[in-house]
């Protein structure tokens, strides 16, 4: 059985790229709408405020750092 060798950065980048993209603009259009109609005082948009930071930050592990924040 022979194995495909791992994918490099600029190869998982190219296959996800889109997806990424189409998904931060989802989120940012939502906060968008949110704020227009007057906001929200409600603890969750804090908490996906918080989890966004984890997303974007360069330290390692984020999805379970992300995953372990929406579950405190």
């Amino acid at each position: 059985m022979s194995m495909t060798p791992p994918k490099s950065g600029a190869e998982l980048l190219n296959m996800s790229y889109l997806d990424m993209r189409s998904h931060l603009l989802e989120v940012a259009a939502a906060f968008d709408r949110i704020e227009r109609a007057g906001g929200a005082d409600d603890p969750r948009l804090e908490l996906l405020r918080q989890v966004g930071r984890i997303a974007l930050d360069a330290k390692p592990d984020r999805a379970r750092r992300f995953l372990e924040r929406l579950s405190e």
